[in-house]
């Protein structure tokens, strides 16, 4: 009781940490590809008042499922159109995920590997990245731990609520990216019913209801879909992946090609270079500082369930073991597609270490992560004095703060709530930074950003701005318009174009007759955000990694 107390409070502090470190990225600036494209349909959406049908620049838009722009579009018709506005749902959702994280290990094993899953799932660099460069997987991943939960919750209690709140969960995932919702409950359901030979669990009438309860969320999604394809067989549509096709049935899409298809290759969507450990890589940076720990865990878990008799519960082997499997085969995969399954090794996690905490077994632990603790702090001090090195004061308080929690781990390296502790400030510490510090400083290098922030100081109207060969999903968004799009320069005639402006890539720019026309050349150094390099982490040698946009002015 007294160990449940004290996590309980480690809990609090963390949670409050955690809240710190979310509301310092808040209203940063969306980084792009797939975040700012995201914000900009929702800004549509919430223009036009279409919610039924997707639309992306006048266009069909065909690839994601709608709750995030639903949502999104939503926050800025109540709160306008800002950064935070767009990020404010999705953090919501990362507490309910927080929530159901801490719901389901208390259920499964105990109040203590609650609190201590609910502390490891909300400091990992992985919840940390999506509630800043917020996706579709944010809203997901807590519908996906809520419903399992939930339902969980029901098989033991026989309270129907908590079955309409799970299929409640899974309607929203599937409403966020499609089956993958529906598919992981299923996958550790069943995993547990079938090992522990609970067969009557298959045919509960219950699930009917269920069904049911999924169906009428689906159905404004599923209806704008017909509405929007199958009902015009003779429309053609750009996917995003670039091909155009004719008479694409968007139900079957959905159902079908966008999740499934990547399994089977039979999606547009492929890597150039399959792996399947891909995701094994991912593991170890995105589940820091908590990585080593979790695959001890996971090691520990799959070792007692050989030895069937010696374990309670395998829905957690079926939510993370067959999802990783799965996604390991897909044709086409992403770094934060894993992230599904973090909520349950954060659960098995907590156990672990409640387990050891119970044993007194904890001087290894404290060992590891106090190495761990001084990696993040060694590469703190490398981004302040390597990658971008105009640091303010917090830069000195951030790695005082660490120094001092290596030390108190130290000397409290016996006490695995102190380990525990010390370990998810110090990941909040490490959080806070890079939202204030590298995140802050990475938007400066992100051209349509800083392209919209000098069109919007020089007043430049909606319809004089374009763009020519480049994806203005940034752009778009931070002027706050659907800014003209051409793939080619063209022929530009100085007395059609006084008063406008055009954002283009420097083998552009070389093309255009500048003693004619005489623009204000406004040169922007730009990166992708998304995908950095060594290069460009590194100050002294930035300049080779990035490109040149040029915001012409009439």
């Amino acid at each position: 009781m007294i160990e449940n107390l004290g996590f309980k409070y480690a809990f609090w502090i963390v949670m409050g940490m955690a809240t710190i470190t979310f509301i310092a990225g808040i209203n940063l600036p969306i980084m792009g590809i797939d975040a700012t494209q995201y914000a900009s349909i929702s800004m549509e959406m919430a223009e036009s008042g279409n919610y039924l049908e997707v639309m992306h620049r006048g266009n069909d838009y065909l690839d994601k499922p709608p709750l995030l722009f639903w949502l999104s579009s939503l926050s800025f018709n109540l709160f306008g159109i800002e950064n935070w506005s767009y990020r404010l749902p999705s953090l919501l959702f990362v507490y309910l995920g927080i929530f159901a994280t801490f719901r389901l290990g208390s259920l499964l094993y105990s109040k203590s590997a609650g609190y201590i899953g609910a502390i490891i799932f909300s400091t990992t660099e992985a919840i940390s990245i999506i509630s800043h460069d917020v996706r579709t997987d944010t809203i997901l991943i807590s519908s996906i731990v809520f419903s399992i939960w939930c339902i969980i919750e029901f098989l033991q209690r026989e309270k129907l609520k908590f079955l309409v709140l799970g299929f409640i969960g899974i309607g929203l995932a599937m409403l966020c990216k499609g089956p993958i919702g529906l598919m992981v409950p299923i996958l550790a359901l069943s995993t547990h019913f079938i090992i522990r030979k609970q067969w009557k669990n298959f045919f509960r009438w219950e699930w009917l209801l269920g069904i049911f309860i999924v169906a009428i969320i689906i159905c404004p999604m599923v209806y704008g879909l017909y509405t929007q394809y199958d009902a015009q067989p003779e429309k053609f549509t750009t996917l995003s992946s670039g091909k155009r096709v004719q008479g694409i049935s968007g139900i079957v899409f959905y159902f079908w090609e966008q999740s499934f298809g990547r399994l089977t290759g039979a999606s547009e969507w492929k890597d150039a270079s399959f792996s399947y450990h891909f995701f094994i890589g991912t593991f170890i940076w995105s589940f820091l500082p908590w990585t080593i720990l979790g695959f001890l865990a996971l090691w520990n878990k799959m070792k007692l369930a050989i030895r069937t008799k010696e374990i309670a519960e395998f829905y957690t082997v079926g939510a993370i073991i067959l999802p990783f499997i799965a996604l390991s085969m897909s044709q086409f995969k992403l770094d934060h597609y894993i992230y599904i399954i973090y909520p349950f090794i954060a659960i098995i996690s907590g156990n672990y270490i409640a387990q050891l905490a119970h044993k007194n077994q904890s001087s290894f632990i404290a060992i590891i992560q106090i190495i761990i603790i001084g990696i993040m702090g060694v590469g703190v001090i490398l981004i302040g004095t390597v990658t971008f090195t105009n640091v303010t004061i917090i830069y000195g308080f951030i790695i005082t703060a660490l120094f001092l929690l290596i030390i108190a781990t130290y000397l409290k390296r016996k006490s695995i709530l102190a380990v525990v502790l010390t370990t998810a400030i110090s990941a909040c510490f490490v959080n806070v930074f890079m939202k204030v510090h590298f995140y802050q400083n990475l938007a400066h290098y992100d051209g349509q950003y800083i392209a919209a922030i000098i069109t919007n100081e020089r007043n430049i109207p909606t319809e004089n701005q374009h763009v020519i060969d480049i994806s203005p999903h940034c752009y778009d968004f931070y002027t706050k318009s659907i800014t003209h799009y051409s793939g080619t320069l063209g022929e530009l005639v100085k007395s059609e174009i006084q008063g406008h402006s055009f954002l283009v890539k420097e083998e552009v720019f070389k093309k255009i007759d500048l003693d004619n026309l005489q623009p204000e050349v406004y040169p922007i150094q730009h990166h992708s955000t998304t995908k950095l390099n060594l290069d460009f982490l590194k100050e002294s040698t930035r300049d080779k990694s990035t490109e040149n946009l040029y915001l012409l002015v009439f």
